[in-house]
């Protein structure tokens, strides 16, 4: 009999010691996001929202400290597509974060299948990553999904709002796939498209782009704009007066306070569909704002948001599996089903999309007084999901 206990201490103790060993080594975390270029205060911006989550938990998940690696993706997709594969092969990250353009998102997929490494989609919306033609097992989305809030957001609009929209939107895949749901949702509910037109994402000025759908006399006016493109679209949309002719319709991300301190009273009047809104009143949403507020003397956008829950969802799949990272299947199974109150509200990873699935809140710019414009939630639809998400 002692033999035989002996024997089993002796088995256990090389398990025993790689369990310590592991403990005290860190999970990697590979952050693959625009810090240079159009898209520079997006990958910015969310990056901090990622390190004030970590400084919430003491950088630990499942006792083992948390190291970042970041990479500037730039959303070109050859340059992403080497950082993902730095990151993966050299660095051998236990999980890649990141994802802002739809083309490096789509290419950056094979690599991940191939490395069997989770993949927290954490700023980017294109709906096919989630759809049964591209989606894998290792693949999650924490951010948004255009299909999940365009469609919805037209759809609700055509049957409480408006009857005639005019689409302009950036001539890039996610300015394509934002006008196709948002033309679906429409119609379907009932609306017309009057006309559609597109300009060039980089595109220094977009008041020649903006006089020509000026010149449509548009009841309303959709478009998806972010960061430094939304800055310049409200501008010559407030110097043509279309602001003023025509009900904006936009993208949350046009309407937040990344780009609120430039465009100033521009998008006033303006609807646009959202995951989040800073008043929200739960509690989750009033520390999260507090927080960021309080170090930096100024309120957060969306963008510091995704950050932060992508980094919550990181934490909660390591905890699922007491830490075992380095079990890549178990880990990227971990994130599945996941569900967590957010400041965002209620949010949750589907088991078998591997989507996002939380509010989508439609929201009205006012004038805030002697400060920014504020957004005033005036409809919230529920656990919004992308209507297609199963279909090949």
């Amino acid at each position: 009999m002692a033999t035989s206990a002996a024997a089993g201490v002796a088995l256990a103790a090389p398990a025993l010691i790689q369990a310590q060993s592991r403990s005290s080594a860190p999970i990697k975390l590979g952050v693959n996001l625009p810090t240079s270029g159009v898209f520079a205060q997006v990958g910015q911006n969310a990056i901090v929202g990622m390190k004030m989550y970590l400084d919430s938990v003491k950088s630990k998940a499942a006792g083992r400290p948390i190291e970042l690696i970041i990479e500037d993706e730039t959303v070109q997709v050859n340059v992403g597509v080497a950082k993902a594969r730095k990151l993966l092969e050299n660095d051998r990250v236990h999980a890649l974060l990141g994802g802002v353009a739809t083309p490096v998102i789509y290419a950056t997929a094979p690599l991940i299948i191939k490395e069997r490494t989770p993949y927290v989609i954490t700023v980017g919306g294109g709906s096919e990553i989630t759809r049964p033609g591209k989606r894998n097992k290792y693949t999650v989305r924490t951010s948004y999904n255009i299909w999940a809030q365009a469609y919805p957001f037209a759809k609700w609009l055509a049957q409480n709002k408006l009857k005639r929209a005019y689409i302009f939107c950036p001539d890039f895949a996610a300015g394509k796939e934002y006008a196709a749901a948002f033309r679906a949702g429409f119609t379907e509910g009932g609306g017309t498209i009057t006309g559609e037109s597109y300009a060039p994402l980089a595109s220094p000025d977009f008041l020649p782009f903006v006089l020509k759908v000026a010149e449509t006399k548009p009841e309303s006016v959709f478009g998806f704009w972010a960061a430094s493109a939304a800055v310049r679209f409200l501008k010559a949309a407030d110097q043509v007066g279309l602001n003023r002719s025509a009900k904006l319709l936009l993208s949350g991300f046009a309407t937040d306070y990344d780009t609120l301190p430039e465009t100033g009273n521009a998008s006033i009047g303006a609807l646009s569909m959202h995951a989040w809104n800073l008043d929200l009143p739960n509690p989750e949403n009033k520390a999260f704002v507090q927080g960021y507020t309080s170090q930096f003397n100024k309120p957060p956008s969306y963008l510091q948001l995704f950050g932060w829950d992508a980094l919550r969802a990181v934490a909660a799949a390591a905890e699922r599996v007491k830490g075992d990272v380095e079990d890549k299947e178990k880990f990227a199974a971990a994130f599945r089903g996941l569900v967590f109150a957010s400041p965002r509200g209620r949010m949750a990873i589907d088991e078998t999309t591997g989507d996002v699935v939380q509010d989508l809140y439609i929201r009205e710019t006012v004038a805030g007084g002697r400060d920014l414009p504020k957004m005033n939630v005036i409809a919230t639809l529920p656990k919004a999901t992308d209507p297609m998400a199963n279909q090949a």
